[in-house]
């Protein structure tokens, strides 16, 4: 062995060494897992996006909800005033 060989060999270490011997495995081991990454990424947005539509729905149901509210109070006010107008002409 050549000293250039042995000092590659120092470098390298055992597991290394096999990761390198087994290329095909450890191809197949690192598309997996980038397939795997991909797959949560995904799915982590697509429950992001839900959460903001279903935010966006409540928060128009409760805009709607309060402008109801608002109209019923004014047509309450109104109504209340119109008797109060019809009374003093009697």
């Amino acid at each position: 062995m050549s000293n250039n060989e042995i000092r590659l060999r120092k470098q390298i270490s055992s597991g290394r060494i096999k990761n390198y011997r087994n290329y095909s495995a450890l191809m197949h081991r690192h598309k997996r897992d980038m397939m795997i990454k991909r797959a949560w990424n995904l799915l982590l947005y697509f429950f992001i996006v839900v959460m903001l539509m279903v935010l966006c729905f409540v928060a128009v149901q409760y805009v709607k909800k309060q402008q109801l509210k608002n109209e019923e109070k004014k047509a309450k006010s109104t109504a209340l005033v119109l008797n109060l107008r019809l009374d003093k002409r009697y």
